[in-house]
């Protein structure tokens, strides 16, 4: 049997080999001797050295030197035996080098034994890993705020602007952002930002079946990843003309699903970006579940308001009368908090001898039941205003229409009869809140008159019932009556709510569509609105 050698170890063979260079330091006469290893890492050549510690000063930065020297100070002051440190050195063609450099005080006095090494390597690699942590906890960081801006979207247009507004491209990194939701097997581009992706988007709507990438990722629900205009060219050769001028060198394409079912999918376009780790890969699936949640949200509570706004736009009249000596025009604005179907309504019917009543109320309640209560109650006050019946007695059958409906609902409600050859008005108001009138110089007037209990009530509790008042409108007066969804604001005063609607009412433009739509647009422009509001204008002619 053969014998193994015994093992033989060269220590210092095995230094030179790893870049190790050992000292000696005797701090007292500042003698540095430094082997052949150490003078490489310090990039010096023997002839170079006179072997004092002095002379590494040509290589080290002063700043690097006062920090060593300190470390030494606690040596030689029998505070320390030892000392490990990192510091850089200049190298002879000016860059800089990190190096490591141990030491150990010996026996009795000043002297110093060590080794030094480069440290660059080592460094650089944790550099490295602190940089890309650095950079995955941003990007963290950036789907988190994107993510909470998803989270308070309530439509689908509130998602679009989240994902293509200017703070979530610089959240993502992208110069490119394109979504897209499945419409009756079709991809329906809803969004995008940036030169690409928009004019992607003009494209047409592509069929599921066509070879398309977000197509593709919708029918395999897996994400695709690009890394090269060659590599998405390759695949998807139809848009090299989108991509002509284009220097975007990557992309993402994600599926969006919500429970299962695809729903979407979302298009992120980069330009200097080579490659996808595997955490961005992680990260934007992340990103992409948000998107589907947020999206499948704001899909449902957009369908929930087309419906509401269908049966809404149902029950309110189809057409207007048309006037002589004078105009109408009406504004319904839909809440926008909730997907909630709201009982305001407004009304207006032709009167004998050119007259016209006018009405405006709000059934208690947002739901379909009060909808069908104000679509009730909206025609029966149009058949006893139709046939001649007096101000205060349209609202007095109205009540007891209501009251007999047994919906257990109650109504404001505010009803005018005008003659506009004469201006002569008579009002009467059950509950509701007081008109305005902009004369013709453009000061607005608020008509206060006798206010009876909202209708449906029962008719022992309002002896009264609802006394009218007169009052004239003026040649080029406006008369605007309105629900409260315009003026109300959480825990702001009523009178607060109304002055500020005066003063956009007499802010307003003379002619009555662009008058209507600045009083809707201006004061309905709040997100929190959690009420509809209407409005109905009767403008009477300048003489």
């Amino acid at each position: 049997m053969t014998e193994l050698p015994e093992p033989h170890l060269d220590q210092l063979e095995a230094l030179a080999a790893n870049q190790v260079g050992c000292f000696e330091w005797d701090t007292a006469t500042g003698r540095f001797t430094l082997d052949e290893s150490g003078l490489a890492v310090f990039d010096l050549r023997p002839d170079e050295y006179d072997g004092m510690a002095a002379g590494l000063s040509r290589r080290i930065p002063v700043e690097e030197l006062i920090r060593l020297h300190k470390l030494v100070e606690e040596i030689r002051a029998g505070r320390s035996d030892s000392y490990s440190s990192y510091f850089r050195i200049r190298c002879r063609d000016g860059s800089m080098r990190w190096t490591h450099t141990q030491g150990q005080a010996v026996g009795v006095g000043s002297r110093v034994v060590g080794v030094v090494r480069d440290a660059t390597r080592e460094l650089s690699y944790s550099a490295m890993r602190l940089m890309a942590e650095d950079d995955r906890q941003r990007q963290e960081s950036a789907l988190r705020e994107v993510a909470d801006a998803l989270g308070e979207a309530l439509t689908v247009d509130d998602v679009v602007a989240v994902l293509t507004g200017d703070q979530s491209m610089r959240r993502l990194g992208a110069q490119g952002i394109t979504l897209g939701v499945v419409d009756q097997g079709r991809i329906r581009l809803v969004g995008a930002v940036g030169q690409v992706n928009v004019r992607v988007r003009e494209m047409h709507r592509a069929r599921l079946t066509e070879p398309w990438p977000l197509n593709d990722v919708v029918r395999s629900g897996e994400p695709a990843f690009f890394t090269s205009r060659e590599a998405f060219l390759l695949r998807y050769p139809d848009l090299a003309e989108q991509l002509a001028d284009s220097i975007a060198t990557a992309g993402a394409f994600l599926p969006l699903i919500a429970q299962g079912r695809p729903i979407g999918a979302l298009a992120l376009v980069y330009e200097g970006k080579r490659h996808f780790t595997s955490e961005d890969r992680t990260l934007l699936t992340t990103l992409a579940s948000a998107i589907s949640q947020s999206l499948q949200r704001a899909m449902l509570v957009d369908q929930s308001r087309e419906i509401a706004a269908g049966l809404q736009s149902a029950m309110l009249p189809r057409r207007l009368p048309e006037l002589h000596g004078g105009a109408l025009a009406v504004r319904y604005r839909t809440a926008r908090v909730g997907t909630w179907i709201g009982g305001d309504w407004y009304d207006a019917v032709p009167l004998a001898e050119g007259g016209v009543g006018v009405a405006i109320g709000d059934v208690q309640g947002h739901d379909t039941e009060a909808a069908a209560v104000m679509g009730q109650l909206r025609i029966a006050m149009t058949a006893y205003a139709a046939e001649g019946h007096r101000s205060e007695a349209v609202l007095g059958r109205a009540s007891a229409f209501l009251a007999d409906l047994q919906a257990d609902r109650f109504a404001t409600c505010l009803y005018a009869q005008v003659d506009l050859a004469t201006g002569e008005c008579r009002l009467a108001n059950a509950g509701h809140l007081a008109p305005l009138v902009r004369h013709a110089d453009g000061s607005v007037e608020r008509i206060d008159i006798p206010v009876g209990l909202p209708l449906g009530l029962p008719a022992d509790w309002n002896p009264d019932g609802y006394p009218a008042a007169p009052f004239r409108l003026a040649p080029g007066d406006t008369l605007l009556l309105y629900t409260d969804g315009l003026v109300e604001r959480p825990g702001e005063d009523l009178d607060v709510g109304q002055a500020r609607l005066a003063e956009v009412f007499a802010a307003g433009p003379a002619k009555l569509p662009a008058l209507a739509d600045h009083v809707r647009d201006t004061l309905g422009e709040r997100l929190e609105a959690e009420d509809d509001a209407a409005l109905l204008l009767l403008h009477r002619d300048a003489d």
